[in-house]
């Protein structure tokens, strides 16, 4: 789900003064390790004092967070999966219930593709801790677990699946900074970006103009294309490129086609567009498992209209809606889709 040993904070404050304005306007930004990642929060402020306050806050959350659903160290999440492992059944914590309840919905509506039921085959391929146990592998593949073998009655859970683990990385980061993004809100800041590793929630403008976002090339430094946002937004994207190895001549990386067992293939990356953080994390790794054959399917089901999809062969798969609004830069043969 997310590989931080340590959780560092980076101050950085630029002032900037917007004219004819009586009080200044701050741009100020955090960098976070979380998530197995850098998250980095960019607000814009005309108190200083405050937007301290909100960043130390937001930290303190992100820290409680990992606590809950950390697949792989201690947390609320290792403990329930523990006990699930042990007696087959487990009492769902309070940090958990709403996420295991959205993770069943979700992987309904995706038939399938999302599936967090995948966490003891995702640890077996060693993105855990490094360590491939290819017989583990073998065996767990024989019986695929996915989320309807979970039995939710209240606030205990059951199921009659050994392979079961849930592992909440398809859906956690979106639910944190979805969080944030609400607190920001709450708190009167109505300008800002909150980028978790290329996984963005946007508000407002940066002094009267458009946030400028760019969508991660999967082969190279760089981005394949680019797009200005004001408003509201979710920006994610799914890819192979981040945890990934190889074993002879095979690519495995983390985004577990749960009909294989197996990494997914075909698909490089696949980015969605929308204003619901958690939906658009979700759709985004649906369709980085299955996107360039079920995009209307997904698209439908998932209730997204915003989607661009990298082949394995550097070709680029848009959404019409989305098409008007990016700026391509890679010169890859694109088609546009309804």
């Amino acid at each position: 789900m997310y590989r931080a040993t340590t959780f560092r904070l980076i101050w950085l404050c630029a002032i900037i003064v917007v004219a004819g304005c009586e009080r200044r306007q701050h741009l100020v930004e955090q960098h976070l390790l979380e998530f197995g990642t850098i998250i980095k929060i960019t607000m814009i402020s005309d108190d200083l004092l405050q937007a301290e306050r909100l960043l130390a806050e937001i930290e303190q959350r992100l820290q409680r967070q990992r606590k809950q659903w950390h697949a792989w160290e201690d947390s609320d999440l290792t403990q329930f999966n523990l006990k699930l492992q042990r007696y087959s059944t487990a009492e769902i914590p309070a940090s958990l219930s709403h996420l295991l309840r959205l993770s069943r919905e979700y992987h309904d509506a995706s038939g399938g593709l999302f599936n967090p039921a995948l966490g003891k085959l995702i640890a077996a391929y060693g993105f855990h801790d490094g360590d491939v146990d290819a017989q583990a592998i073998a065996e767990i593949r024989l019986d695929i677990p996915d989320m309807r073998d979970l039995q939710i009655d209240g606030d205990t859970a059951s199921s009659r699946n050994p392979h079961l683990q849930i592992d909440l990385g398809g859906i956690a980061k979106g639910y944190a900074i979805g969080g944030i993004a609400e607190f920001l809100d709450s708190n009167g800041i109505d300008n800002y970006v909150i980028n978790a590793g290329g996984d963005l929630v946007i508000a407002g403008s940066r002094f009267d103009l458009p946030w400028r976002i760019g969508i991660q090339n999967p082969f190279a430094p760089g981005v394949v294309a680019s797009l200005e946002l004001e408003g509201r937004h979710a920006l994610f994207t799914s890819g192979n490129y981040a945890r990934r190895y190889r074993l002879g001549d095979d690519l495995r990386h983390h985004i577990i086609d749960p009909r294989s067992g197996e990494s997914a293939r075909g698909q490089s990356s696949a980015t969605v567009l929308g204003s619901d953080p958690v939906r658009a994390d979700v759709a985004a790794t649906a369709l980085m498992i299955d996107g360039l054959r079920k995009y209307r399917e997904l698209s439908r089901s998932l209730h997204v209209g915003n989607f661009l999809i990298i082949s394995e062969a550097r070709e680029i798969l848009v959404s019409r809606a989305l098409a008007e609004q990016v700026q391509m830069v890679a010169s890859w043969p694109v088609t546009i889709v309804d």
